[in-house]
């Protein structure tokens, strides 16, 4: 690999085989098996140019046609600064947005999507218990309809609404928040070593659909503005499906 690539710089597998004259199912397999870093956004794996020199590929082992192959330096870096965790953060969060999104768009099955909306929140926000409940279609009783990790509560999957934590002004805030639940007064038994807990409304337009709550296992902690709105974005989300598994009924 030349060693004019630039400190910094990052490359896709594609163009890191390109670099390295050899196949992309190569730089794969090396990734796979833990002998050359990558760092993952959503799909795609990116690789520092830093761990690309000092890969040594065993060409003997390649197919035939690959053995030849000649590195080529004019591969170009991908467009991002790995350095900046800023922004591998960021591009992480936004293609666990995105996932939600096209599962929604694609009206992916009940349990399939919210199981997936809970495993990436708690991915994108380092979260260890997470729980979505929504009203049922009558409005006259709640489910929780996907759950992340060990339970948050005590309530059995499907309540009566005067049963239910959703009645509670402390489950409908305007937009997600952390509440310190020490100091909230909950009947005992409802909930399980909770302290900090993350509150995000599910609605659609004003009409309350539904909540999602989250937390670090018992452990107190913050989130910021941008931690917030994602969750938040992922309520939305959430609204979203509920919206359109109700428009074949009203069809």
């Amino acid at each position: 690999m030349s060693d004019t690539t630039g400190s910094g710089d990052v490359y896709t597998m594609a163009e890191a085989a390109r670099l390295k004259g050899v196949s992309y199912h190569t730089v794969s397999r090396a990734v796979r098996r833990g002998k050359l870093s990558a760092t993952r956004l959503g799909r795609m794996a990116l690789i520092a140019s830093e761990d690309l020199r000092e890969w040594r590929p065993m060409r003997e082992r390649a197919p035939r046609k690959y053995r030849r192959r000649e590195p080529n330096p004019e591969a170009t870096p991908a467009l991002l600064d790995l350095a900046s965790s800023d922004r591998v953060e960021l591009a992480s969060r936004l293609a666990s947005l995105y996932e939600a999104l096209f599962a929604a768009a694609t009206e992916a099955p009940r349990d399939e999507f919210f199981g997936l909306l809970a495993d990436r929140l708690a991915g994108a926000l380092g979260l260890r218990r997470v729980s979505i409940r929504v009203l049922d279609d009558a409005g006259q009783g709640t489910v929780r309809v996907a759950t992340y990790g060990p339970p948050l509560t005590t309530l059995p999957d499907e309540t009566s609404l005067d049963d239910s934590p959703l009645l509670n002004e402390v489950s409908r805030p305007l937009k997600a928040v952390v509440e310190d639940w020490s100091k909230r007064s909950i009947p005992k038994g409802r909930t399980v070593n909770v302290n900090s807990l993350l509150i995000a409304p599910i609605r659609s337009g004003d009409r309350f659909a539904g909540v999602i709550v989250a937390d670090r296992n018992g452990e107190p902690f913050h989130l910021n503005q941008g931690e917030l709105d994602l969750a938040q974005a992922m309520a939305n989300v959430a609204a979203l499906a509920l919206d359109c598994a109700r428009w074949p009924q009203a069809a």
